[in-house]
């Protein structure tokens, strides 16, 4: 599996950011009973940086939690040739949202 993780904000946080998504992803990936090789991609932003996604690609002038930008059609993805790893798509999270809901909830 090929992940990447970028963090696109100064913020720090009390844990490696790195290391929590690809557990995420691995427990995702195991759960769905994946059998493939897979690429994904984790962006960390700010809420402006998903505002500005969000309301680019949804339409919607807001910040929200997380965006989600799957690159397969009814489960057929494109192979990176490198890899042969199915590149399933990006998520964006971000972390202004997700620590205050980590508050709330």
């Amino acid at each position: 599996m090929t992940f990447y993780v970028e963090n696109e904000t100064d913020m720090k946080l009390p844990f490696d950011e790195e290391e929590v998504a690809i557990k995420v992803i691995e427990e995702a990936l195991d759960y769905e009973k994946c059998p493939y090789e897979v690429e994904i991609s984790v962006t960390l932003t700010d809420n402006a940086g998903i505002h500005e996604l969000n309301k680019e690609h949804r339409g919607i002038d807001r910040p929200t939690d997380v965006l989600s930008f799957p690159l397969g059609i009814d489960g057929e993805y494109d192979i990176n040739n490198d890899t042969g790893a199915q590149m399933l798509g990006d998520i964006v999270i971000s972390i202004e949202h997700a620590i205050k809901q980590a508050e709330l909830y």
